[in-house]
């Protein structure tokens, strides 16, 4: 196995910044842990208590069904998928499928499109 290049823990870190990204221009809390008493930690920002928990904040570029089921919670779900152009063909419906390559990616490709997506809605807001 090789040892990890400084163009590996580049990325990694941009991977996470972007996951950051639209955590919180979904309004979420981007947990930040300062160590509190014994294996105790609490989020710098709303006070989560965790146990040790290093996986507090998701991974949406290697799971992109949590990208979903955060969209999925908003108003405004159907727009994403239609404007976004994350659906397979021309459907219109909600139940349609998404594009497999936004599903099986673990690169983020849709976590970037709801950044994207995320980003344009503010700025016409």
């Amino acid at each position: 196995m090789r040892e990890p290049t400084d163009e590996d823990y580049k990325w990694a870190t941009e991977d996470w910044d972007k996951n950051r990204e639209l955590h919180e221009l979904l309004g979420l809390c981007w947990h930040e842990f300062s160590l509190g008493v014994a294996e105790y930690q609490y989020c710098i920002h709303c006070k989560k208590m965790s146990v040790y928990d290093f996986h507090a904040n998701p991974d949406y570029a290697a799971d992109p069904r949590l990208v979903l089921r955060e969209m999925m919670k908003r108003a405004d779900c159907c727009d994403f998928l239609l404007r976004a152009n994350v659906l397979a063909g021309k459907h219109t419906m909600i139940g349609d499928l998404i594009h497999i390559d936004y599903m099986i990616e673990d690169t983020g490709k849709l976590r970037d499109a709801a950044i994207e997506w995320l980003k344009k809605e503010a700025a016409d807001g």
